[in-house]
């Protein structure tokens, strides 16, 4: 239903207001939701793609990156979007892109805005629609070639009044579809709207039993099946077919969070957003006001996609609001407001729409903190670790998880190849089926990796991932372990040093309600070559960080170490432990058994000032002033000229004194 613009709260003709103030507005609004440090993670192996390319000319036919799968046939339908993902990396960096993508995407609002306009809502509505739907979006609005499918989807909506008056410039849809399914495969929306718009048609003169429009409906089938040739005008062919088929069911083999059904605890916006407009258009078919067929059918669609994979959400919230709007407008047509009022609303719906994009960032200001930081957010990335394994030369042949895959692929490519990545495609289906299980046995896993020559793993977001708890250590080495990432090692003679120095007593289980948790190990495994005195003092350092404070469990397994017969700690480790464990027994009052650990950690680093501190105040608390006096008095030697030297000399003439 197209409708011409009223003096209404929804309708502005001749207002006296800028008619620009609200779509700068939006614009603003917009373009606040996409200028945040880049965290999208999939834009790692884009950008390798892309450069690939621009290096070789080329567009890669095989899976060049993974040492899994090295002769999968892949070719990427979004090549272009990663050649020019890679360009304005060179030109910019990472801020670069996230600019790239906010043209991209307020191009895609500000073609929405004026497509309403031309549909008939009013300026005040149409911006306030498209804000809400930008809002349900934002999750969807990163550096992903979906955005680029989000301006197509706009394009392709204007367009089809055109193929159904036939006129000429509708055949532009050939060309747009063919570009953009060198953008994303997501392309293959729009000869869907093509071919729903005009199923659209034909029902609309069965239904009102008037002449069907038989040459716009000839056209819409003829574009709809051009359109789905032009699908093919890529280096992948019919290849996309494929790729397409490869994602219907995906989710069923390997669970991947963005082909899940939408779910109240994850999409609430979206379903809240989906209800009101509703209940809006039940309201406007209660007051006669009811959409065409031709605009109903696309929306529908894409309802039906989204509520089968929420990757679709981001594309029905903006088809419903390019529908709704102007059905709202002419309910909105029946409550007058004059241009003095009208001219009010305008400004105000501006002025919000800017102050809710620049208030956060003000905000910022305040706080220390940056108005505009659109550079790469390296807080979740897993640097540390990776930091550990290059230091020790794991990256060869080492296991990742999906999530990690793109990263390490940007940062290490050609150098190095991964385990696997988020190109689902790129992997055969068994592949999927074997990471996608959560019941795997330890040593089934296991011979898995044997059959891939897996030699170590790195995995991200420990607490949350299942596969963390498949790793047995009788095989694998638990060698890393910081905030939520684990390094693990095959247990191998060529790392048998590696494994000596830092291997971590614990092992992990995993539960759907509970998440991943840590299982320490009282004994070593009958192949690690760590000694056993040494075992329970890394294992009183795990019980240390567990309980956060000197537990029970962790002084006892420090002290069945320190029982150990004489030679089995490493000296330093020995005379650490036994000043650790001798404060904390000064400290309870066991000052005898203090005494004999000083003694003991002193025989080893005699010099040590701290533990002679602590040894002079234990005898002074056993009514020693003498030998406490000694002990000040050697303080005072070695630390001559600082405060602790001139304290312990006071010290030791005051108990001398006594």
């Amino acid at each position: 239903m197209v409708i011409s613009p009223a003096t209404t709260l929804v309708g502005d003709r001749g207002t006296g207001a800028n008619p620009f103030m609200a779509l700068l507005g939006l614009a603003l609004f917009v373009a606040g939701l996409c200028l945040v440090p880049l965290q999208e993670t999939d834009i790692f192996f884009r950008l390798a793609n892309g450069q690939e390319i621009l290096r070789t000319g080329r567009v890669p036919g095989r899976n060049l990156f993974s040492f899994t799968f090295p002769d999968q046939s892949y070719l990427d339908s979004a090549w272009l979007f990663d050649v020019a993902t890679a360009g304005l990396y060179r030109l910019g960096g990472f801020p670069a892109v996230v600019a790239g993508k906010t043209v991209v995407v307020v191009a895609t609002f500000v073609a929405a805005y004026l497509l309403l306009r031309r549909r008939g809502s009013g300026r005040v509505l149409a911006v306030l629609v498209l804000a809400a739907a930008a809002f349900c979006m934002r999750e969807r609005l990163v550096e992903r070639p979906h955005v680029v499918s989000l301006l197509g989807e706009v394009v392709v909506l204007a367009l089809l009044p055109a193929l159904q008056d036939r006129r000429r410039r509708a055949w532009l849809l050939v060309p747009v579809v063919a570009l953009w399914a060198n953008l994303h495969a997501g392309a293959f929306i729009g000869p869907l709207l093509i071919a729903l718009a005009g199923l659209g048609l034909l029902l609309e003169g069965i239904i009102t039993r008037s002449p069907v429009p038989r040459r716009a409906v000839f056209n819409h089938a003829l574009a709809a099946a051009l359109c789905t040739l032009a699908l093919m005008a890529t280096p992948a062919g019919s290849g996309i077919f494929r790729y397409l088929a490869f994602h219907a069911d995906i989710f069923a083999i390997h669970p991947v969070d963005e082909f899940r059904s939408p779910a109240w605890q994850s999409d609430a916006p979206l379903m809240i957003y989906a209800a009101v407009l509703a209940l809006s258009l039940g309201l406007c078919a209660a007051l006669r006001v009811r959409p065409r067929a031709r605009d109903l059918l696309p929306v529908l669609g894409m309802a039906l996609m989204a509520g089968r994979h929420v990757r679709f959400g981001a594309d029905f919230a903006l088809l419903a609001a390019i529908m709704a709007a102007p059905l709202i407008s002419a309910v909105g047509a029946r409550w007058r407001l004059g241009p003095p009022y009208l001219a009010h609303f305008e400004r105000a719906a501006g002025a919000l729409l800017a102050l809710l994009a620049l208030g956060p960032r003000m905000a910022d200001v305040e706080r220390h903190g940056s108005f505009l930081d659109i550079d790469l957010d390296r807080t979740n990335l897993p640097l540390a670790a990776l930091g550990f394994v290059d230091q020790h030369g794991l990256r060869e042949r080492m296991y990742n998880d999906f999530e990690t895959g793109a990263f390490l692929i940007w940062e290490g490519y050609p150098r190095h190849r991964v385990f696997v990545d988020p190109r689902l495609p790129a992997y055969p289906r068994t592949f999927h089926q074997l990471l996608g299980r959560s019941d795997i046995a330890r040593d089934e896993w296991t011979r898995a990796m044997d059959r891939f020559g897996v030699t170590s793993a790195l995995l991200d977001y420990a607490g949350v991932n299942r596969r963390v708890a498949w790793w047995d250590p009788a095989d694998w080495a638990l060698v890393f372990r910081a905030q939520d990432t684990r390094v693990f090692v095959r247990r191998l003679p060529a790392v048998r040093d590696l494994i000596a120095r830092y291997e971590i007593p614990a092992s992990f289980s995993f539960t759907g309600e509970e998440g991943s948790a840590i299982t320490p190990l009282a004994t070593p495994p009958a192949s690690s070559p760590v000694p056993p005195c040494e075992w329970q003092l890394r294992l009183g350092d795990l019980f240390f960080d567990l309980d956060r404070g000197p537990d029970q469990r962790a002084l006892d397994a420090y002290r069945h170490a320190l029982a150990a017969p004489a030679g089995c700690l490493a000296p330093e480790r020995e005379a650490t432990a036994c000043a650790w464990i001798g404060a904390i027994d000064r400290a309870a009052g066991r000052t005898e058994q203090a005494l004999a650990l000083f003694d003991r950690s002193l025989a080893i680093a005699p010099d040590d000032t701290a533990v002679l501190s602590n040894r002079a105040l234990a005898l002074e608390s056993l009514a020693r002033p003498r030998e406490a006096a000694q002990a000040w008095s050697r303080i005072a030697t070695l630390a001559a000229g600082t405060p602790l030297g001139d304290r312990a000399r006071d010290r030791a003439r005051s108990l001398t004194r006594d």
